[in-house]
């Protein structure tokens, strides 16, 4: 598998093609430092062994050992959670993209930096599935924990890419947001086109995790927004809502309130949606987005679940185009 350097990504300012919302997904080519290879070949000693008999003379084989992954390349998630005390890792992988997206996750043992296996995900454009931490150690065909924990080292060619880190726990029932990031997705979003996403906000499937959904308007005016409603596991745009945010302004309504404004019902499996924020004029947005969700099973305690992370570095510049991810989401 090539390495990509997560740094390398600044160049694609450069060969981004901006056309009705179109940003060109091309990476440059980066080289493998020889030091990322396998097994390095032993010094020679500063002082000559002594002679040895025949019987003794040949040297024992050298033993190659694998080197530790280097993690400025990829996207870490640790440490994950397999279902210890009830908790349980989620990870939702989001493409901004026109096309299909390809992630791949290496599963690595910590503290012993043994890679457990490398499992591979194919996501729509528009989309964010969500894999619990056991579906990904089944796709990596890894093996039982010898480790404390597994860590998650994620890497994408889509310049879009983004993640979530959720958890759950089966005893408490108390969902959080567990994300740490080195880039924050709307970051990442803004230095390639003029938009702003909202990912795996909760749908009304989910009746005592209520979702509610909160946009600052930073202008110092009314502004008219557009916002985009999405499934998120397959994509599919539902509709867009217009919003009138005056300025200074908190707008916000629950996750039902965007439902039932383009007529979504959401059906077996739709447990979450993508939301979209564009500037009906042109422009980037000036909004800070946020999501919660009222856990209803722990007295109404309001969770934060608003974090979002992006695999890869933000471009240099924006590229500007109204539309929302690398290869051309039109809105």
């Amino acid at each position: 598998m090539r390495v990509t350097s997560r740094l390398g990504l600044v160049l694609l300012a450069g060969a981004a093609l901006v056309s009705l919302g179109v940003v060109a997904d091309t990476l440059p080519a980066y080289p493998i430092p020889t030091s990322f290879f396998l097994g390095n070949a032993p010094a020679t000693p500063a002082v000559a062994p002594a002679a040895k008999s025949p019987a003794s003379a040949a040297p024992a084989a050298t033993i190659e050992k694998p080197q530790a992954v280097n993690g400025t390349l990829y996207a870490v998630v640790a440490p994950t959670y397999n279902g210890t005390g009830g908790t349980t890792s989620y990870l939702r992988l989001f493409n901004g993209g026109a096309a299909a997206a390809t992630f791949s996750i290496t599963v690595v043992g910590s503290p012993s930096a043994f890679t457990y296996g490398v499992a591979t995900f194919s996501v729509p454009s528009g989309a964010s599935p969500q894999y619990s931490l056991q579906e990904i150690l089944t796709a990596a065909n890894a093996a039982a924990l010898n480790d404390t924990s597994f860590s998650l080292y994620i890497q994408s060619a889509e310049p879009s890419a983004g993640y979530q880190h959720v958890t759950f726990n089966t005893t408490n029932l108390f969902f959080e947001n567990s994300s740490s990031c080195a880039y924050a997705l709307n970051h990442t979003i803004k230095s390639l086109v003029d938009s702003q996403v909202l990912m795996n906000v909760h749908t009304t499937l989910f009746p005592t995790y209520p979702a509610q959904v909160e946009i600052h308007n930073t202008w110092n005016a009314s502004v008219n927004y557009k916002v985009t409603v999405r499934e998120a596991k397959t994509g599919v745009v539902k509709g867009q809502v217009p919003v009138t945010i005056t300025a200074n302004t908190t707008y916000i309504k629950p996750m039902s309130f965007f439902q039932d404004a383009v007529g979504w019902t959401p059906g077996s499996g739709e447990f979450h949606a993508n939301l979209v924020v564009t500037n009906a004029a042109g422009g980037a947005p000036a909004v800070m987005l946020g999501q919660s969700i009222v856990n209803q099973t722990v007295s109404n305690a309001l969770v934060n679940m608003s974090a979002a992370c992006a695999v890869n570095a933000p471009v240099a510049a924006s590229t500007g185009g109204g539309g929302f991810g690398g290869g051309g989401i039109s809105y």
